[in-house]
């Protein structure tokens, strides 16, 4: 188990799990990059417990939608930031997801074939790192 960030959200999500997830297994459901509104990565995370289905599959509860959203992204010396989204298609399979708090803010650490480095964001005021603004809990 990853500890769970100091972010905006947290407290939802772990109210919904009963402790910060480690994302294995979730899925990337959506990227949007808004170079005004900052990004926001959905992500539908969910518990896989010791049950097995008929088919021998295990089986998923608590399921949720949750909603990273990142702003004021560290830039270079010309003003381009560094985001980059490699293999994103129609499944986004991460083996864990984390948030760190670093000198300049917070990074989004996704770990899966869609992702070569985090997403960063820089913390400017109240812009930071927030997971569960728009967290959506699946029954």
């Amino acid at each position: 188990m990853f500890e769970a960030p100091d972010i905006p959200g947290a407290a939802e999500v772990i109210a919904w799990f009963g402790y910060w997830p480690t994302f294995h297994d979730a899925e990337v459901l959506s990227i949007a990059l808004d170079r005004v509104a900052g990004c926001r990565v959905a992500i539908h995370a969910f518990e896989t417990t010791a049950a097995v289905d008929a088919v021998g599959r295990y089986v998923a509860a608590k399921h949720a939608i949750v909603t990273f959203c990142l702003e004021g992204f560290p830039q270079d010396t010309h003003g381009i930031t560094n985001t980059q989204i490699a293999y994103f298609d129609r499944q986004n399979v991460l083996s864990s997801a984390r948030v760190e708090e670093r000198t300049y803010g917070y990074a989004l650490y996704p770990r899966g074939k869609l992702w070569r480095r985090r997403l960063d964001c820089v913390r400017e005021g109240e812009r930071r790192l927030a997971a569960g603004h728009s967290v959506r809990l699946v029954d």
